[in-house]
């Protein structure tokens, strides 16, 4: 057993410093993209539609590929997977740096997608044969906590970058970071395709997570519980493309007239929130349940919304990212834990998890084109009420009608 465990904590270790390399790659470009889209010949009328294009095509290509990932992590197994998605996130990179032309950016931007979509797909796979129901929050927390550290140093880096270097700097950026990414899988990452489920509580002497007696019925995809989560998780990725990544920087552009590096600073502050928040709340959801770790995070998220509507200041904007990154460190891991408890009762698991993220990712090439336009035909806090608005409505349905995963009981 300790062998295992220590086998198994090695391999999530692995893991979290592929997914630390990439997010800081992708946070490089976040502050910068509106201006380079603006480079490339965007009217100042179409900015947000334009810049939120750059970002759905991103969206499309993984739900084009989601599914696809699934299958293929069932046939040859998740290590080629997870080198090959970080090395096509590279060269695409560098394809996005070298572009002269607004649609040479979006074909790059498509392909980082699908090289997306085959590093996260099979990320979660891996976590979920690795971990339990007692650790699983845990072993997500830690993923995500990999990933937010990144995306905390990305933004504010990507934005000097950009202010001092060239808006064509930061994706160069992550090329380098994404190939050294793809490196480090290749050398250290096992093939986990053979690992054994387990789902039995780890018994301590104490009291233990249990498995909810509603996990007990067969899984199907109409499963109540699949639809509600899928629907708070789409709504999660609608907000992270729309609002946070598309945007809050054209508020600090249009609103507030910052600079990059100030741009840059309120979207590594979200980040730093999430980091603060979230290898803790994977731990409460192990210990208390999924549900009320969620539905905490969503009520977070909600007020963040409103608070982005009333940022006419430097400082009220910092304020409003500190709390959307508080939001999102309450939901953002434990959402994947619970779709993880669902799928980890049902045979081929690959399929389901890989269906969820398809779900979830409409969300994220949705809210980039939606709510950029939106944004240039109502307005810039539109979309940010029209989002709070509809967590709002997620909130109501996933509390009174999902099931918890996860109970508390007595170990024998």
């Amino acid at each position: 057993m300790k062998k295992d465990s220590l086998w198994h904590n090695k391999t999530i270790l692995i893991l979290c410093l592929g997914d630390l390399l990439l997010a800081t790659g992708f946070g490089f470009v976040s502050p910068i993209l509106p201006k380079f889209v603006t480079a490339l010949g965007a009217a100042p009328t179409q900015i947000g539609t334009m810049v939120g294009l750059a970002t759905t095509v991103y969206g499309i290509a993984r739900v084009i590929m989601d599914l696809p990932t699934g299958k293929l992590a069932h046939r040859f197994g998740r290590r080629p997977l997870l080198i090959l998605g970080p090395a096509l996130m590279g060269i695409a990179s560098l394809g996005c740096g070298l572009a002269t032309e607004y649609w040479q950016l979006l074909t790059f931007r498509f392909l980082q997608g699908f090289g997306s979509a085959l590093f996260n797909v099979a990320c979660v796979i891996v976590i979920l044969e690795i971990s339990t129901l007692s650790n699983r929050g845990q072993y997500l927390g830690l993923d995500w906590g990999a990933w937010l550290i990144g995306s905390s140093l990305g933004p504010t880096l990507g934005g000097i970058a950009g202010e001092y270097l060239g808006y064509r700097a930061p994706f160069f950026c992550f090329c380098f970071l994404a190939l050294l990414a793809a490196t480090w899988l290749y050398f250290n990452m096992p093939e986990t395709k053979k690992t054994q489920l387990v789902d039995s509580p780890q018994t301590s002497g104490s009291l233990s997570p249990q498995p909810n007696l509603a996990r007990k019925v067969p899984f199907s995809y109409k499963n109540l519980n699949f639809v509600l989560i899928c629907a708070v998780g789409f709504l999660i990725l609608l907000n992270l493309s729309g609002n946070q990544t598309t945007l809050v920087p054209l508020l600090g552009y249009e609103r507030l007239s910052l600079r990059e590096g100030q741009v840059g600073l309120i979207l590594t502050l979200v980040g730093v929130m999430q980091l603060a928040l979230v290898f803790y709340a994977g731990r409460l959801s192990d210990k208390l349940g999924r549900k009320i770790i969620i539905v905490s995070g969503l009520i977070i998220t909600v007020l963040a919304l409103i608070l982005f509507t009333q940022s006419y200041s430097y400082h009220l904007a910092l304020l409003s990212a500190v709390v959307l990154g508080a939001g999102r460190g309450f939901s953002g891991p434990v959402t994947s834990a619970y779709v993880c408890d669902l799928a980890s009762a049902a045979q081929g698991y690959e399929h389901t998890l890989a269906l969820y993220r398809t779900i979830t990712d409409i969300g994220f090439l949705t809210g980039p084109i939606l709510l950029g336009w939106l944004k240039d035909v109502r307005g810039l806090d539109f979309p940010f009420f029209l989002t709070a608005g509809l967590f709002l409505g997620a909130i109501i349905l996933f509390v009174a009608l999902a099931d918890e995963t996860v109970s508390r009981s007595k170990s024998p």
